[in-house]
């Protein structure tokens, strides 16, 4: 049996989730985001085990920039220590998306900023360099080998999914890696069955660090907890998750 359960720092769950459903999730530990605002004011007063919310607002989704308030943005940021999911998609307005990922960085108080980038990888980096923020994961990252140096330059971190190619993984920096199943979106090419089944990505990542399975997940929380530090939100994390943490940061690898 595992020491520390499951980590999924990027998945979607439907607001309206029930205590039933998270229970099939084998104690997993989930970052639940949401594409808009108005969705994370519906999901944010259901709370759940294992589930930690963010507030988002989708690049890729034209209601949910059409829906965009900074004002209403930093009331909902006061309820959660996640925002997510918020970035820069091919899709759409860049100039548009770029005001509002922006305006995010710089206003958003103390918290972890999961962006998403497809098709505009160089766009977020530049803006994340403009406005760096302590707290930004680059979800499915697939920027090239110096945009990742960039982004680890300005502390991001990043976090992966099974869908990614050996080389996309091996271009990260094995301490600033966190794990995702970004459920349900490509679930044939994640191999995720639900939210928190990362059991592909953590195979994959333990052959190319040719270390157990164990010990990837331990480095996993590990690695949150510097994240969480640095960001200045350990102390705010959900009792469970914070001493999973802890645990990871104390412990030595095995």
């Amino acid at each position: 049996m595992f020491p520390f359960p499951p980590l999924d720092c990027h998945a979607h769950v439907a607001p309206d989730v029930t205590a039933a459903q998270t229970r099939t999730l084998n104690g997993a530990q989930v970052f639940a985001m949401t594409r808009s605002i108005d969705e994370f004011d519906a999901a944010i007063d259901n709370p759940q085990s294992g589930l930690l919310w963010g507030v988002g607002t989708h690049p890729g989704v034209p209601g949910a920039l059409a829906q965009w308030s900074e004002q209403r943005f930093l009331v909902a940021a006061r309820r959660s220590i996640l925002i997510g999911e918020v970035g820069l998609d091919r899709r759409g307005d860049s100039a548009h998306q770029a005001d509002i990922l922006a305006s995010i960085l710089r206003t958003a108080p103390a918290a972890l900023i999961s962006v998403h980038s497809t098709g505009r990888a160089k766009q977020v980096v530049d803006l994340v360099e403009k406005h760096p923020h302590p707290g930004v994961i680059l979800h499915w990252f697939t920027g090239d080998r110096d945009d990742a140096a960039r982004a680890a330059k300005v502390g991001c971190y990043f976090s992966i999914n099974a869908a990614m190619s050996d080389e996309q993984m091996t271009a990260l920096p094995l301490d600033r890696i966190l794990p995702e199943t970004d459920f349900p979106a490509s679930r044939s090419r994640t191999r995720a069955r639900t939210p928190g089944d990362t059991a592909a990505l953590e195979r994959t990542v333990a052959r190319l660090a040719r270390e157990d399975v164990s010990q990837v997940r331990q480095r996993w929380y590990g690695n949150l907890g510097a994240l969480c530090e640095h960001a200045g939100v350990r102390d705010d994390l959900p009792l469970t998750l914070r001493d999973l943490v802890d645990r990871a940061s104390q412990s030595p690898s095995s």
